[in-house]
């Protein structure tokens, strides 16, 4: 035990003057009376003539000093040390992702783990400094080496939980940084999915019970003849097989309903058909209460079927005919460089929403599509350096060549690009820039500075994937059929180049602007699940987009996966899980037995015992 005020056994001193009062002789004075026989207890003091009476055993005394001896061990704030209770500073984890709305655990899991959690604060010796991290999408250090206790559990009591999918590779590495700057920390977890991390030890307290769960993991449709075809994937996270019922809405009413046996840990693919196809939002719900009852639904927008206009302006590229006539939803119009330059060729330059130069560019560019060139010419709206051949690839991050891992295409001859201050590099190379893209003027222009010709790009495993990362990178966002994402995904959407304002419209009616200023900026509010609108105005008219956030079924849906640890190094853990442990603040204990100690002597004194 350690006592962390000590200074206040000096009030130990009041003891022997309680003593002192009992056995100090009492000054009375002389009165007449008629009778003595209610005074003999007042006699019995009169029968010593001395000035100090003789100390005798006295209840009241007894429970005074009793009583004061708390007190004073209260005041010196004891603590009960226990293993794992010396540590100066505590690291203390709360997973607040999706599965923890689970209700397996009352109220629910994320609820019962900040309780545990404030209790555990309140456990800990004082003084200790604690840094309380919240482990969702990514983790977040909400606070960090604080010693008020009491400040920590209020904050612990202001979290809530979130919709986003666990990243245990982000709250890995957080928790191993923090960890590796406090040395000796105790570090704590309070979730429902254990997490080992090679070099921390760390122990857990498990959140969570082995509660069914029926989540549907996939939501999607596609038109056909005969209207709307969609496609609904139920799964059992439970141990048991079980009878789903399920039904379908088309635009808030119900289109059809089905029962579906699914066996234990499996999953079951639902088909709908015939559905109108002028619905505008379908619905799918599983009609069954279950642990975790966000995940019983998944929302799927039907926007209208879009296609877009397309120039190639090409002498002849069979690389580039071949890529985009393989494309949906987009309307091929090829022609030749001579027709666009010569007199009165700028009438063909409109109405597209997308152009591709392929060695050749107009004097103005066109201002209503965005625009693709390939091995551009001298121009007013960014330079050319000198011609390099067989430059070396660096690999790149950008988006435009996400999914691409194959860099072993060669390029013989390219033009050295320039960056204009609207752009950004997107492959470069040890002679300089070969790719970049920008937006100028509200429209997106993407520039190759080599001819596709004059590589072996189009002959490798790269080349569908560039395209198809480019055209959807150009082509407006309806076309590109993004309608569904998952909690936490940001947006870059592509908007209409005759855009002039651009907002969404959140599940909950709140509107979140994008832009003006151009280009719109990243729509990262995604947290809520439901239904949003993009809206775009132009010229008077308004253009909306659907698009859904539906749960992250597929990764946190299986409240059962907490019972296997999640190593980040790759490797089964050996030891099962060690349970926090800390020691005891016995204050409010002395405090409670120093009270109840008075109350007794109160009632001794009045009942004259």
């Amino acid at each position: 035990m350690t006592f962390f005020s000590p200074f206040a056994f000096l009030f130990l001193i009041t003891i022997p003057a309680i003593i002192l009062l009992y056995i100090l002789k009492q000054r009375n004075q002389d009165y007449t009376v008629s009778s003595l026989f209610l005074w003999e207890e007042v006699l019995k003091d009169l029968e010593a003539n001395a000035p100090w009476q003789k100390l005798r055993r006295n209840l009241l005394m007894i429970l005074q000093v009793i009583a004061m001896l708390f007190l004073i061990f209260a005041l010196a704030r004891p603590f009960l040390n226990t293993e794992g209770s010396k540590a100066g500073s505590a690291i203390i984890i709360i997973d607040n992702s999706f599965s923890m709305q689970a209700s397996d655990v009352k109220p629910n899991r994320f609820e019962a783990a900040k309780k545990e959690a404030a209790a555990y604060v309140s456990s800990l010796k004082p003084g200790t400094l604690i840094t309380l991290i919240s482990a969702g999408e990514r983790a977040i250090i909400e606070e960090n080496l604080r010693s008020d206790k009491e400040g920590i559990i209020n904050k612990i009591n202001s979290l809530k939980v979130s919709n986003y999918a666990s990243n245990f590779e982000d709250t890995a590495s957080t928790i191993l940084s923090v960890a590796s700057q406090q040395s000796g920390a105790e570090v704590v977890l309070f979730g429902d999915n254990e997490i080992k991390i090679p070099g921390v030890d760390m122990k857990f307290s498990k959140i969570s019970q082995t509660g069914s769960n029926y989540a549907l993991t996939l939501f999607t449709h596609t038109r056909t003849k005969n209207g709307i075809t969609a496609l609904s994937r139920a799964a059992n996270f439970s141990s048991a097989a079980v009878d789903l019922p399920i039904s379908l809405y088309a635009d808030s009413k119900v289109f059809d309903a089905k029962k579906i046996t699914v066996s234990a840990g499996e999953t079951v693919n639902v088909y709908w058909s015939e559905i109108p196809s002028d619905t505008q939002l379908l619905e799918c719900r599983i009609d069954l209460p279950d642990c975790l009852q966000a995940d019983n639904k998944a929302l799927s927008p039907v926007n209208p079927d879009m296609t877009a206009k397309a120039l190639l302006v090409t002498q002849k590229n069979i690389f580039l005919e071949k890529v985009l006539s393989l494309k949906n939803n987009i309307e091929l119009v090829k022609t030749t460089p001579q027709e666009v330059t010569e007199s009165g060729g700028e009438k063909l330059l409109k109405g597209y929403s997308l152009y591709i130069f392929d060695g050749v560019m107009p004097d103005k560019l066109p201002t209503d599509g965005n625009i693709l060139i390939f091995s551009p010419v001298p121009n007013r709206y960014f330079s050319l350096g000198e011609e390099i051949e067989h430059p070396e690839l660096f690999k790149t991050k950008h988006q435009l060549f996400k999914y691409v891992d194959d860099y072993g295409f060669t390029i013989g001859k390219a033009k050295k690009l320039s960056i204009p201050k609207w752009a950004e590099p997107v492959l470069d190379s040890s002679l300089g820039t070969l790719i970049f893209t920008g937006t100028l003027e509200n429209r997106k222009i993407t520039v190759f500075g080599f001819d596709l010709h004059s590589t072996d790009l189009p002959l490798r495993p790269a080349y569908p994937i560039l395209m198809t990362n480019v055209i959807e990178h150009l082509v407006p966002e309806s076309l590109k059929n993004i309608e569904a994402v998952y909690p936490g995904q940001e947006i870059d959407f592509n908007l209409n180049p005759k855009s002039e304002q651009a907002r969404v419209i959140t599940p909950s009616g709140r509107i979140v602007p994008i832009a003006p200023p151009f280009p719109a900026q990243i729509f990262d509010e995604t947290e809520e699940i439901g239904h949003f609108v993009l809206e775009q105005a132009f010229g008077g008219e308004k253009s909306y987009h659907s698009f859904t956030v539906n749960p992250p079924a597929e990764k946190e849906s299986n409240l059962l996966a907490g019972e296997k640890p999640n190593p980040i190094d790759g490797k089964a853990p050996a030891n099962a899980a060690k349970k926090p442990v800390s020691g005891m603040n016995l204050q409010w204990l002395m405090l409670c037995i120093a009270i109840i100690i008075l109350l007794i002597e109160w009632w001794v004194y009045s009942n004259g015992v």
